[in-house]
């Protein structure tokens, strides 16, 4: 133990405080000796803060939880993606109802050209797979927040703010791949069935999204109690609409003559392949789960 001296502390450049600097005015450094029985007493609030003070009864504190759906950058997408919906349907209103006017038609969307409202087709479409990219980011950052542990390196080396953007970037390369299988299946089979099926797989995205996207927005922001209530609605809507899609991709291989067996390994390739990568290699490379 070293036996330092105040003179030798204040040579190595320490400088001595006094009581009413830490603590306040009235404040007094004590000589250090114990005047009550046991060394130590119970100071009360007036004693400690003033004559009027009291002590104010004190829950337990909650524990603090991390959560990525609190990051600035969750809600500012969130806030951008529904500025833009609202902006579309205003504009676009009329090739939302030729969308759904003729969802039982395997041949809808050459109508919805000449049926539309303002904007072109494509234009809407493209809009509408921007929104519902970034609403497929938000969601996974949603969902994530349920599995993913509270000592994550995604919170100890502070990457939860980038969250969406990471998973922005998986929604990227997913539609990537989705477009370059049916490019290279085009080329090698010199057919148009891959580029029908990547049609039917557009479409009803889009309209997956003009309909799922209210629903995914308030989701995303609302509280525990209510969000419980909203995750029945957005999966019976999206098992709808899943349910549409798989209609219109067997109809299709129906029409063209090709059989059923090459709709499911279809199925399998396109979407089930990256998609079964993902939940494999997250978890298990990265250790993300609790």
């Amino acid at each position: 133990m070293n036996n330092h001296t105040m003179d030798t502390y204040l040579e190595e450049g320490y400088r001595a405080v006094s009581g009413d600097a830490l603590f306040g005015r009235q404040s007094v450094v004590g000589d250090g000796i114990v005047l009550f029985e046991g060394g130590y007493r119970e100071a009360t609030a007036a004693e400690l803060f003033g004559s009027f003070s009291e002590v104010a009864p004190l829950g337990a504190p909650h524990p603090f939880i991390p959560e990525m759906t609190e990051e600035p950058l969750f809600h500012v997408i969130v806030l951008v993606t529904l500025v833009v919906y609202i902006n579309m349907l205003l504009r676009s209103w009329r090739f939302i109802s030729a969308i759904y006017g003729n969802v039982l038609s395997s041949h809808s969307e050459e109508r919805m050209g000449s049926e539309g409202g303002v904007l072109p087709l494509q234009r809407f479409k493209q809009i509408a797979t921007v929104i519902g990219s970034m609403a497929l980011a938000l969601g996974f950052v949603r969902l994530a927040d349920g599995v993913i542990s509270p000592n994550s390196p995604i919170y100890i080396q502070g990457l939860a703010p980038y969250a969406t953007l990471v998973t922005l970037l998986f929604v990227v390369v997913f539609v990537a791949w989705f477009y370059s299988l049916h490019r290279v299946v085009e080329w090698v089979t010199n057919s148009d069935v891959a580029q029908s099926l990547a049609s039917v797989g557009y479409i009803n995205f889009v309209r997956s999204v003009v309909i799922i996207y209210p629903i995914v927005a308030v989701w995303l922001l609302a509280e525990q109690q209510v969000s419980q209530v909203v995750n029945v609605v957005v999966i019976v809507v999206a098992v709808l609409m899943l349910l549409l899609y798989l209609k219109d991709t067997f109809l299709l291989f129906i029409e063209k003559r090709v059989p059923i067996l090459y709709w499911i390994l279809y199925l399998c390739t396109a979407i089930l392949l990256p998609l079964s990568f993902l939940v494999h290699l997250l978890p298990a490379r990265l250790g993300w789960l609790v």
